[in-house]
């Protein structure tokens, strides 16, 4: 039988009560580029559309390329600035609510993936029997070495909401982009044509110390392997940067969409019900994982 879990209620989760909490949700979100940027204008009008009270922190050291127009909520004229700054200021002004951002490093150990959720509490109004303080944790990159920074953050502490995507990158060959498409054999084609559009998204849940919902490095433990071969972000050399994890721009709003879906029912029913999510940009379609 399908369960749904109720992360407002003031007593068994899995129970019907009346009683109800009123969410205050403190989100970080880590990575702003294909699948952030999109999902970055998404979420501040969800908060926004559901006058949802909430801390909202955009964290990414990147700084915005040509390139990254092509699939990235960027324009000609932020070309050289920092992403995560240029998304706050402009969905913060769009849609009246505050978004902060963090952009002095990249996030490579567990206190500075922390550290982005200290905020003011004070700030929130109303006792801790009539609010519930959910930390969320969004993550949108593209490596396993920050997955296992989110993996121990989610290990050490009590409460959190952990939501992860994951897309499969287009196959090229490795001398792109300086060989460029119309030089690429036959087999590079196909295997370009027949990749990059698929991905997941994966939902773990902790309250109380207690683990309702399995986070990503559990159900695909592989993230946590093959530590020899995972880099920082801050190690990738410029030509590793440009030639790795080309993504397709379908793919990256398939993913946006499957994180929205989570947020969504949070947000205006205050439960979760799905663990995973699924999706295939180029068959159009997408598939969740009911909770068991």
């Amino acid at each position: 039988m399908d369960k749904v879990i109720d992360v407002l209620k003031s007593e068994d989760r899995f129970a019907n009560s009346p009683k109800r909490k009123k969410l205050y949700p403190v989100i970080v979100q880590v990575g702003v580029g294909g699948t952030g940027s999109n999902l970055a204008q998404q979420l501040a009008q969800m908060l926004l559309m559901f006058e949802q009270d909430a801390y909202y922190c955009l964290a990414d050291y990147d700084e915005i390329e040509r390139k990254n127009i092509n699939n990235q909520l960027f324009v000609e004229n932020t070309i050289g600035k920092k992403k995560a700054d240029i998304l706050s200021q402009r969905y913060s002004t769009a849609y009246n609510i505050q978004v902060s951002s963090f952009t002095k490093n990249f996030v490579e150990d567990v206190s500075t993936l922390m550290s982005l959720f200290d905020f003011n509490y004070q700030e929130i109004s109303g006792s801790s029997s009539e609010i519930s303080v959910l930390p969320i944790l969004i993550g949108c990159v593209d490596n396993n070495f920050t997955r296992k920074i989110f993996h121990q953050m989610f290990e050490q502490v009590p409460n959190i909401l952990y939501i992860d995507s994951g897309n499969e990158s287009a196959v090229v060959p490795k001398d792109f982009p300086q060989r460029p498409k119309e030089k690429w054999s036959k087999d590079e084609w196909e295997a370009y044509n027949e990749s990059g559009w698929t991905g997941q998204v994966v939902c773990g849940l902790k309250l109380k110390n207690e683990i309702l919902l399995e986070p990503v490095a559990t159900r695909f433990p592989e993230i946590l392997e093959d530590d020899d071969e995972i880099k920082r972000p801050s190690e990738l050399s410029c030509e590793e940067l440009s030639s790795s994890d080309p993504q397709r721009l379908q793919t990256n709003r398939m993913a946006a969409l499957a994180i929205g879906t989570y947020l969504t029912e949070l947000f205006e029913c205050g439960t979760i019900s799905n663990s995973m999510t699924v999706f295939h940009a180029k068959k159009g379609y997408m598939r969740s994982q009911s909770i068991k």
